[in-house]
């Protein structure tokens, strides 16, 4: 088998814009034009990147622009240093397009040539895969061959993932000669305590049988697995997305393959950087953390301040004036994160962080500063004096967990709820949801999970069941009288009652804009 060199990415999130600031939407194109870079530079044979290459379904037109012309500029440097393409496989990922889903702005660069995107077929009836091979001319397929490593790939199916694997190995010819690799867009439960993922479960075991190298992407953190002679590999994303990812090894994969047998591999994990300073390693924006600040001995806010300002500066946050000069494009300006803690003894009201905020930038070379108070609580109101926003995603899972709670039949299954909701949602905030497609989802995840659930114990309390009893015949009651009046001929008392729904037809297909209705005014 002839060596082939491949490049393994995933979760660019292009066009993110953390913290609203622009510099942070650059460093996201930073770090990819370094990966692109750097695979030219190795004449890879490949680059695969494993989902979200995009942070937004809906991304702006500048967004689009930005990508097109890296990619645009790579191929032509290829070919011109090269005489050869180093072709982009892809997947779709959960940010890139919603499950189900038929077109993407990821099938629009596959249309443009710019990339190849790889999508087998699903067929819920017989529940099997199919993986056609890639056309040049259509630009779609399952399943493509470069020097005998055939690569296969799926979008992103999500909380449905783990029943899919028999189906997947099915349709996945075990080779003797040729090196299989499939592409999957979800996370290995555990990897990521924050997030649900997918078990490793005796089907994903056996799915190793007809597959050498399950590339990975969703989360954020490089990890390989299992531990000896790993074959499901994550390279975790390539800029920081979020403050819990600091404590994460992210980054890529480079691999050569020069055979099935493991002795003949060679995988070599590319980290990423804490700003520009190693040439081998991926630059990203620079990220100082101060350990949390105790104002318990400050009588007011502005000796806190004071007391701040001199432990960020033995902390190592650099000055204005300090050499080198940071300009904010510089990846090294940092981005400056740290509590507040302690019992104060002022008044939570005399907290201003914009007023803290402003002095530190004032004394610092930052591009920006993130501080937390959760710790914080004031002795004279005898709160905890926590200032601290949350995120709307934050929120969103904070109330879905409390839901949960209050309904112990889903604990045992709560991450399995939790990552439905996100594909519900996903489903709902598109233009035109596919309902049909939704319902037979939700359908087809309650069978898989039925196991899981914790049914409610039967109602015990003799009162409550009095109580329904007691409703039920006053039900029957004027069921009876209304059947009585109708055989008599008579009106019932409440005959001539007005009724909101007498005049029509509660039917849900009236309500649902499944976008037919335009579609046939556009005819």
């Amino acid at each position: 088998m002839k060596t082939v060199k491949f490049i393994h990415i995933a979760d660019l999130h292009l066009g993110k814009r953390q913290y609203n600031l622009t510099e942070r939407y650059n460093d996201y194109f930073r770090a990819f034009k370094w990966i692109v870079n750097f695979a030219f530079n190795e004449e890879v044979d490949f680059l695969l990147i494993a989902g979200d290459i995009f942070d937004h379904k809906n991304i702006g037109p500048s967004v689009l622009s930005e990508l097109f012309h890296i990619i645009q500029n790579f191929k032509d440097q290829c070919f011109e240093k090269l005489n050869r393409n180093i072709p982009l496989i892809c997947i779709e990922g959960n940010h890139d397009n919603p499950v189900y889903s038929t077109h993407s702005w990821m099938s629009f660069l596959a249309d443009l040539d710019l990339i190849v995107l790889l999508a087998g077929e699903y067929n819920k009836e017989s529940k099997t895969f199919r993986f056609d091979k890639y056309s040049d001319k259509t630009h779609r397929g399952g399943m493509i061959e470069i020097n005998d490593i055939c690569i296969y790939g799926l979008p992103y199916f999500g909380s449905f993932t783990d029943q899919l694997f028999p189906a997947i190995k099915k349709a996945i010819p075990k080779n003797g000669s040729k090196f299989n690799l499939l592409m999957m867009h979800f996370g290995i439960k555990g990897q990521d305590k924050t997030k649900p993922g997918v078990n490793i479960t005796e089907p994903l075991k056996l799915l190793h049988e007809n597959v050498d190298y399950l590339a990975l992407g969703h989360y954020h953190k490089q990890y390989a697995l299992p531990s000896e002679n790993p074959w499901m590999f994550n390279p975790g994303s390539l800029e920081t997305n979020d403050l819990s990812e600091l404590s994460f090894t992210r980054g890529a994969f480079i691999a050569e393959i020069s055979g099935k047998e493991y002795y003949q591999q060679q995988i070599t994990s590319i980290q990423c950087d804490n700003g520009d300073i190693d040439p081998t390693f991926i630059p990203n924006r620079k990220f100082i953390s101060i350990s949390s600040i105790d104002l318990e001995k400050t009588d007011n806010f502005d000796k806190s301040i004071d007391l701040i300002l001199d432990k960020l500066q033995k902390g190592g946050v650099p000055l204005h004036g300090s050499k080198p000069v940071l300009e904010k494009s510089d990846l090294n300006c940092p981005i400056a994160i740290f509590g507040i803690k302690g019992e104060i003894g002022y008044s939570r009201l005399e907290i201003d962080l914009n007023k803290l905020r402003n002095a530190i930038k004032k004394k610092f070379a930052l591009l920006d500063v993130r501080i937390f108070t959760k710790e914080l609580f004031s002795k004279i109101d005898q709160v905890q004096a926590g200032l601290d926003e949350m995120t709307i995603d934050e929120i969103e899972k904070e109330v879905i967990f409390s839901i949960i709670e209050e309904h112990s039949q889903f604990n045992p299954i709560k991450n399995e709820v939790v990552a439905l909701m996100d594909d519900i949602k996903a489903q709902l905030t598109q233009r035109k949801p596919n309902y049909t497609e939704l319902k037979e989802q939700m359908t087809e995840w309650c069978i898989s999970n039925l196991d899981g659930f914790k049914r409610p114990s039967k109602i015990e309390d003799p009162i409550i069941e009095e109580e329904l009893e007691e409703e039920l015949e006053e039900e029957r009651e004027i069921l009876a009288k209304k059947e009585d009046d109708s055989l008599k001929g008579g009106k019932s008392d409440t005959e001539h009652e007005f009724n909101p729904f007498d005049d029509f037809n509660l039917d849900l297909d009236d309500y649902i804009d499944d976008g037919k209705e335009e579609e046939e005014k556009e005819k």
